[in-house]
């Protein structure tokens, strides 16, 4: 019995020494590979953002301006290295990438011995193009300097053009005393600048193409021999604990000093979608594998802005977004309002024209009622409606009737006479009516009496017939013309009347 208790008093020990032993690892997991985070899509939620390290961040999708992600992003920071986008963009804007630049010695004056350098040696002739992969993949601040005095003559002119850009760009928050990003007082950006600077550097296929390279290859020149570049962008190697596969990253830039930490600007694409993010400020360190947290945060980020939002047709032509009143119809009292025209944007993943709002501009509407007056068209233009997510506008559509709404005549007339003017017309013109009816009756009754009268005067007059022998007997008061009246003295005194 005794031993059975210490067995058992042994086994209880144990089995609290594991229970100990795991507990620290249940308490701190390691972080996540990428697809671990991942999951499936539903695990991402366009309403929770990934937590990141670096104190300053932006993910924007540039096509239509919608900001996915920002954290502290207008606030004034140091850019490191993340500057020679803005050198590479000036460098593209103005020289000719297969024009040959030899590298001169005045080119190292400002680089610092801590600088990050492609081993550029002077003498040594090079393209513009190798140039910028000198610049982009090991982030050499030697080429830096050979490009901006190619370009601009000298390096303080080309700085010059550096900030003349970054002006015309917009980017208030940026201001730039080097062309490769070494501390400076008067060295500095914002996330938000220097996500606008990276996509106007992205509108040239050759940045995509260098900046975008895991690896460049170099010709042999007088001062080395053929050698392969590497890029400092670990989301591009697929060697990689954070690559993100063939083709997801499209371009990169990184960014390291002391006061500035660690930087990362880069570009994305997935399912039609192009992403730009910015980290600023991350911490040095690096874990077991060599990754620090500048990479792990834009992976998060690209992973979620992918994973729970989507670009596409918010609105199609065609899609009811609405229904306008209308009045005096026999069609019913509204009639649907069809988009005419379409509106994209970048909205979470499973958004339905339920979840918009759409705010109706009618046109043509009455002013008292805010209704539209049948007769209309099918087809007819109604005006516009603003189409809006969460109070973020995505865009207008001009909207038409899906249907003819026909005029109902009862309708017609009960509202114009609702009008006391129209009323008043209505009563006068009545009135006019029924006295140009009694008057055309009148005179009709006048002259039926008239006629009436004189049909039976004539029909009161007799017909007098010839007397005997056929001769007419003559009324006295009327005697013939040329017969002699017959003389009271008989036929003497016709004689003396001769005499």
């Amino acid at each position: 019995m005794k031993t059975q208790h210490t067995a058992r008093a042994r086994l209880a020990l144990a089995l609290a020494l594991a229970i100990g032993a795991l507990c620290p690892a249940l308490a701190a997991p390691a972080p996540a590979r990428a697809d671990e985070a991942a999951g499936s899509e539903g695990a991402y939620l366009a309403s929770e953002p990934p937590e990141l390290a670096s104190p300053a961040a932006l993910l924007i999708e540039p096509s239509t301006g919608t900001v996915l992600l920002e954290k502290d992003a207008d606030a004034r920071r140091e850019p490191a290295s993340t500057t020679k986008v803005m050198t590479a963009l000036v460098v593209l804007e103005h020289a000719d990438l297969d024009a040959e630049v030899t590298v001169e010695e005045s080119d190292f004056d400002e680089v610092t011995p801590e600088s990050s350098v492609a081993g550029l040696v002077a003498g040594e002739t090079l393209s513009v193009r190798d140039l910028l992969a000198c610049l982009l993949l090991p982030s050499g601040n030697d080429a830096s300097y050979v490009l901006a005095r190619y370009v601009g003559g000298d390096w303080q002119s080309f700085v010059d053009m550096m900030n003349a850009k970054a002006s015309e760009l917009g980017c208030a928050g940026t201001h730039f005393a080097n062309p490769c990003g070494l501390p400076d007082d008067d060295h500095y950006t914002t996330a938000r600048d220097l996500a606008t600077i990276m996509e106007a550097a992205l509108a040239y296929p050759e940045f995509r193409e260098i900046a975008g390279s895991a690896t460049w290859d170099l010709p042999a020149t007088s001062g080395n021999p053929a050698r392969t570049l590497e890029t400092t962008v670990q989301l591009l190697d697929p060697e990689s604990p954070v690559y993100m596969g063939e083709g997801v990253v499209t371009a990169g830039k990184t960014g390291y000093t002391d006061d500035a930490g660690r930087c990362l600007v880069a570009s994305a694409e997935s399912d039609g979608m192009t992403l730009v993010g910015v980290v600023l400020g991350a911490s040095g360190s690096a874990d077991a594998e060599g990754v620090t947290d500048n990479f792990y945060d834009m992976r998060s980020m690209f992973e979620w802005g992918f994973g729970a939002w989507q670009l596409g047709a918010v609105v199609s032509s065609g899609d009811v977004v609405g229904a306008a009143d209308v009045e005096l119809s026999d069609d019913g009292e509204s009639v649907d309002a069809v988009a005419t025209s379409g509106v994209e944007g970048v909205v979470p993943r499973g958004t339905t024209l339920a979840d918009l709002t759409l705010t109706p501009s009618w046109e043509g509407t009455d002013p008292e009622t805010g209704a539209f007056r049948a007769p209309l068209e099918e087809g007819q233009a109604l005006g516009t409606v603003d189409v809006a997510l969460d109070g973020r506008s995505l865009g207008t559509v001009g909207v038409a009737a899906a249907r003819a709404m026909g005029l109902s005549i009862p309708a017609f007339v009960m509202w114009w006479l609702s009008d006391p003017v129209h009323a008043a017309i209505a009563v006068a013109a009545t009135v006019a009516a029924f006295v140009a009816i009694g008057l055309v009756s009148s005179a009709i009754r006048r002259r039926r009496r008239s006629r009436t009268r004189y049909q039976m005067a004539v029909g009161q007059r007799h017909r007098v017939e010839p007397g005997t022998g056929g001769r007419r007997l003559d009324l006295p008061s009327t005697p013939r013309q040329g017969r002699r009246a017959p003389s009271r003295g008989g036929r003497h005194a016709g004689r003396h009347a001769r005499r």
